[in-house]
């Protein structure tokens, strides 16, 4: 028994698609109508469940208007095929609609069974014809696949070499591993009409261990990278995180397999470096380091000293230079795995009372683990830093009483008033970030930290005046002012009198 063609039927007016269904006689000429929808989104639910073979639909829709509807069906359902009708005899709209995928296209007004059955006859000898195609490529497909898998087979390269029929060969390579949804992918490849046959000829393959992608065969030149980023754009819109490497073009079928061996073994990693890039040419592929040198010996022993300040710091430079050397994602995942257990652990032991640093190495293995891009792998590290800085922070002022604090500022500001003396410098020293320390600064001592640093270098060179013989200008640069003539001024603010007159009154 014949098998009939099956045919969905989208329009919203209800008179067409009771027209359509009675004005051929669909069975008795080789279909059968499976469905009707009003709108595009009723269509796709139709089309989920019942896959026709040929769709009928209009242009002018509401919800989802023919144009976008062909589009969504010309990307995720490749296998159905569809014809267009439209009131509307309109360029811009036929044109949009063959660019989706659409075989033909009708007017309405000039509609009649002939026509119709004409068009719908053309659809089904393409549909028999690509199952023909399809069936072809997929035994092909798994000669190519047995040829990855190490079967070497003279016969079966052959079968390969005539399907292809041009000899310039090229891999576009990916794999499933990277993917959360890799059967879309292999679908796509599998299905779509990607290339011109006129210049390409391609099979898809996917082998045991996960490598997958397509083996083309082109005239010379080969194709580049903008004409395959053309033909696989629908792939990108629907698997935007997808990632293809083109490798270097060869001349021999026999060395299908080496090909391949060699771009998966380049391939290893470069995801990660490529965030936002759909494909690259293997010599785009960096060059990945397995190693780098960090003093383990140095970092153990701050953090077995409690230097928990340092032992960051170290682990911070030690990552940015990782980074910047282009460091295997393995290698780089199992060093952070390694420093932040060990810091984190040791944290989590010295702070008991603190529930930060156990959870902060929960999330951040959790995290890690879920990093599959370079950009993602450093916000991970920063922010982990960050916040250990910032518990660490919170823990010291906890622990350490504000008179204590406001003690060990006053002595460090009247030890080092003679030099540069920056808010920046006071925090770095005691281990606390600028802003906080700021903050502090303003509510304890009802000042900021530039006017109290004046106030005592002021305070000092009065007793500069009185009890030593230098002159002005070394009292100036004793008291950490470069600048005799500002240091003149800022004295006579603060005190109603100039340097040189207090001392001449002081001594009379």
């Amino acid at each position: 028994m014949e098998t009939l063609i099956t045919i969905l039927i989208v329009d919203d007016e209800q008179t067409i698609r009771d027209g359509l269904k009675h004005l051929i006689p669909w069975e008795k000429e080789g279909f059968r109508i499976i469905g009707e929808a009003a709108n595009g989104k009723q269509a796709l639910e139709l089309i989920r469940v019942k896959k026709p073979e040929i769709i009928i639909t209009d242009l002018i829709m509401p919800e989802m208007d023919g144009l976008e509807f062909s589009q969504v069906i010309h990307q995720q359902y490749p296998d159905s095929q569809f014809l267009i009708l439209s009131s509307y005899d309109d360029f811009n709209y036929v044109s949009q609609s063959f660019k989706n995928g659409a075989v033909d296209y009708l007017l309405k007004p000039t509609l009649n069974p002939q026509n119709l059955l004409h068009a719908i006859k053309k659809i089904s000898l393409k549909l028999t014809k690509k199952h023909e195609g399809d069936s072809k490529q997929q035994m092909t497909s798994q000669s190519l696949n047995r040829i990855l898998s190490g079967y070497m087979d003279d016969f079966e390269l052959k079968k390969i070499a005539e399907y292809l029929d041009f000899t310039t060969f090229q891999l576009v390579y990916t794999n499933a591993h990277w993917y959360q949804d890799a059967l879309h992918v292999q679908h796509f490849l599998e299905k779509n009409d990607l290339l011109d046959t006129q210049l390409c000829r391609w099979l898809p393959f996917y082998s045991t261990n996960g490598d997958l992608g397509l083996l083309l065969a082109t005239k010379n030149p080969p194709l580049s990278k903008k004409q395959l980023k053309t033909t696989m754009i629908t792939l990108q819109a629907t698997n935007p995180e997808g990632f293809f490497v083109i490798g270097d073009p060869f001349t021999e079928i026999t060395e299908v397999s080496q090909q391949l061996r060699n771009l998966a073994q380049k391939s290893l990693g470069q995801r990660f470096y490529f965030k936002n890039i759909f494909l690259i040419d293997e010599a785009e592929s960096f060059l990945l380091n397995h190693e780098a040198l960090f003093n383990t010996k140095r970092f153990i022993r701050d953090i077995l000293n409690n230097d928990f300040s340092l032992g960051i710091q170290r682990i911070e430079d030690f990552f940015n230079q990782l980074i910047l050397s282009f460091v295997e994602p393995v290698y780089l995942k199992k060093q952070a795995s390694s420093f932040f257990y060990t810091l984190l652990s040791t944290l989590e032991s010295s702070y008991p009372k603190s529930t930060t640093f156990r959870q902060l190495k929960l999330s951040f293995f959790n995290e890690l683990t879920r990093t599959d891009y370079l950009e993602d792998f450093s916000k991970v590290i920063l922010a982990t830093i960050l916040k250990i800085r910032n518990e660490l922070q919170e823990q010291k002022v906890n622990n350490l009483s504000t008179d204590e604090l406001i003690n060990d500022i006053t002595f460090y500001i009247k030890k080092n008033f003679q030099k540069e003396l920056s808010l920046s410098q006071l925090a770095d020293a005691f281990h606390f970030s600028y802003s906080y320390l700021s903050t502090f600064f303003s509510k304890h001592f009802d000042c900021s930290f530039s006017e109290y640093v004046n106030a005592v270098r002021l305070q000092e060179a009065k007793r500069y005046l009185l009890e030593s013989p230098l002159n002005l200008s070394e009292i100036s640069e004793a008291c950490g002012y470069s600048d005799l003539s500002y240091f003149s001024k800022q004295f006579k603010k603060e005190f109603g009198i100039s340097p040189s007159r207090y001392r001449r009154e002081k001594h009379s």
